[in-house]
C-alpha cells in the first residue's frame, strides 16, 4: 500500500512535446492538476467561458519540469496569438489532461 508520503511525492504531472511549426519549433504541456482541472469544470458548469481555451492553454504550456510557462496575468498577451494555432494546442491540452469532449460541447452551449 502506498503511504500519503509516497502518493504527494510521487511526480504523475505528464508533460508532452507538441510541434508548432508557427512558432518555429515545439512547446512542452502538462497534464493540469486536480485543483486546476476543478477550476475548469466549475468555469464550465457556470459558463464562464471568457478566453477559455487561451486560459487553458497557458495553464498547461510548460517548461521541460512542468513549470507553467504563463501567468494568469499573461493570458491576454498569449490570446493575441494564432486563434488556429491556440485552438490546434488547447485540443491537444484537453485531451492530454483526460478531458471529455462532451465538457468543451457543453461549454459551447448557452
Amino acid at each position: 500500500m502506498l503511504s500519503k508520503n509516497a502518493i504527494l511525492a510521487s511526480d504523475d504531472r505528464n508533460v508532452k512535446t507538441v510541434s508548432v511549426p508557427e512558432w518555429g519549433g515545439d512547446v512542452c504541456i502538462r497534464v493540469l492538476n486536480g485543483i486546476e482541472r476543478s477550476q475548469f469544470e466549475t468555469m464550465f458548469t457556470e459558463k464562464k467561458v471568457d478566453l477559455f481555451k487561451v486560459r487553458f492553454v497557458a495553464c498547461s504550456l510548460c517548461d521541460e519540469r512542468g513549470s507553467r510557462l504563463f501567468s494568469d496575468n499573461e493570458v491576454e498577451a498569449l490570446g493575441e496569438k494564432s486563434a488556429g494555432v491556440i485552438n490546434r494546442l488547447f485540443d491537444v491540452c484537453w485531451e492530454h489532461s483526460s478531458l471529455s469532449q462532451e465538457a468543451v460541447d457543453e461549454a459551447g452551449k448557452d
